[in-house]
């Protein structure tokens, strides 16, 4: 017996219960593998492996000042410093720096001089990429680790001391090298507005011990409203025995920072995971349960985040809950349709399939 063609107004209800029960079976199985797949590859992309692990500090401070970076080392201030928010205010900030690098070929950009959270959240870095000299600026219109960078090509192309001169003004930065300008670029009236006063100053490597440098650092001068503070001298920053290289701190329930990318990120999180959780809550037709669903998409997303521990990522548990949160939604749809479309197959003498067409003899 087939079903009779689907009454007046009936159209849509009839094939959306055919939908959900294709999605009962194996396609909707594999279509949560899809979804599945495509969530971890781009939430750990770009595949940076990055585990956790303890490393001995090679920074050394000489007796004159002065710091060394023969392999992983790690050169940091005990706290925020006090002149961050003063810089903020005033747009204004000189840095001096006399480095050598001991190879031609680092990048990430390696860190030479940072003020910064993590690789993602930073006020100014100065960095090594191949032979040139990065500088990333946070200022308006940028990201909150200071990209898209300035770039002064060839600075670091042999292993001699070079000066560099880093002056931050109200609408204008500069860059000198060895006494020659290399960079005049317009900023905007109020440069550093968005400066994050809880960073710390690090040299030699990032905070969380990655874009290693390897090189030294004569002087890392900082001048705010006249004041100054050397960072090569061992009295301004801590050289720890041992530090912790790993990918990103956590961000736990209020974050550091909230800016547009974070909440564009928040809402493709809820729709990704309100996708598998409708495709979960679908799943077994009227055997499914949304329960279930909500549970699978909770250990799916805390498996992502521990994952991004392991990678150059930020676990994070905003994401889990949101994850978490649009799966349950998502599920709770599917099985609200799942019923309506039940009645709607009921109401129409019930979902038959047609019959297979019989073969003769």
């Amino acid at each position: 017996m087939t079903a009779s063609p689907p009454g007046p107004g009936r159209g849509a209800p009839w094939g959306l219960a055919v939908v959900l029960t294709h999605l009962a079976g194996r396609p909707g199985l594999l279509l949560v593998g899809l979804v599945l797949l495509a969530y971890g590859a781009l939430a750990l992309a770009p595949f940076r492996w990055a585990p956790p692990r303890r490393l001995e500090n090679a920074a050394t401070a000489g007796l004159d000042g002065g710091l060394r970076f023969p392999a992983a080392g790690l050169a940091r201030s005990a706290s925020p410093p006090g002149w961050l928010e003063r810089a903020a205010a005033l747009g204004a900030l000189r840095l001096e720096l006399r480095v050598r690098t001991y190879a031609l070929e680092q990048g990430g950009p390696a860190r030479i001089f940072t003020v910064s959270r993590d690789l993602h959240l930073a006020n100014l870095t100065v960095g090594q990429e191949g032979r040139d000299l990065v500088l990333r600026l946070r200022r308006p219109g940028s990201t909150p680790n200071g990209k898209p960078a300035y770039r002064v090509p060839g600075v670091l192309a042999d292993t001699g001391w070079h000066a560099v001169d880093v002056a931050i003004v109200p609408g204008n930065l500069r860059v000198l090298v060895d006494g020659a300008l290399a960079l005049d670029t317009p900023l905007p009236e109020r440069p550093l507005a968005g400066w994050n006063p809880g960073h710390r100053v690090a040299l030699g490597s990032e905070l969380n011990g990655l874009r290693r440098w390897r090189g030294e650092v004569a002087r890392a001068v900082v001048e705010v409203d006249g004041d100054r503070v050397d960072y090569a001298s061992r009295g301004n920053v801590e050289l720890p025995r041992t530090f912790w290289s790993f990918a990103n701190p956590p961000r736990w329930l209020v974050p550091d920072e909230l800016d547009r990318s974070a909440i564009a990120d928040w809402g493709a999180n809820f729709a990704a995971f309100g996708l598998l959780g409708f495709l979960l809550g679908a799943l077994g037709g009227t055997r499914g349960s949304w329960r279930r669903a909500l549970i699978v998409c909770a250990v799916a997303s805390l498996v992502v985040e521990v994952a991004q521990g392991f990678f150059s990522r930020h676990p994070d548990s905003i994401d889990w809950a949101l994850n978490t949160l649009g799966g349950g939604t998502g599920a709770g749809i599917a099985r609200w349709l799942v019923g309506r479309g039940r009645g709607v197959a009921s109401g129409c003498g019930g979902l038959v399939m047609p019959e297979p067409r019989r073969q003769g003899p």
